[in-house]
């Protein structure tokens, strides 16, 4: 399994071959290429990556949250 590394930016874990280190006030952080060519995109493009990356966030915390839901309820005695 490729080493992972976490993107401040979109959330999501990626592969290190799809990261960059990104420099930021709070000093160098992860980010992955495909935010970083976002960001130099024009406006539209920008919000549109941004609604994208939106919708991709809501559907895993949702996967998430039910996955959460349906371990507390499998366990036996568990409120």
């Amino acid at each position: 399994m490729p080493e992972m590394k976490f993107c401040y930016c979109c959330r999501v874990h990626h592969p290190l071959d799809q990261m960059r280190l990104f420099p930021t006030r709070q000093g160098h952080r992860w980010r992955c290429v495909r935010s970083i060519e976002a960001a130099v995109r024009s406006r539209p493009e920008r919000d549109a990556f941004g609604q994208q990356q939106t919708v991709i966030n809501r559907d895993a915390a949702s996967r998430t949250a039910e996955f959460a839901r349906r371990l507390r309820h499998s366990i036996p005695g568990s409120a």
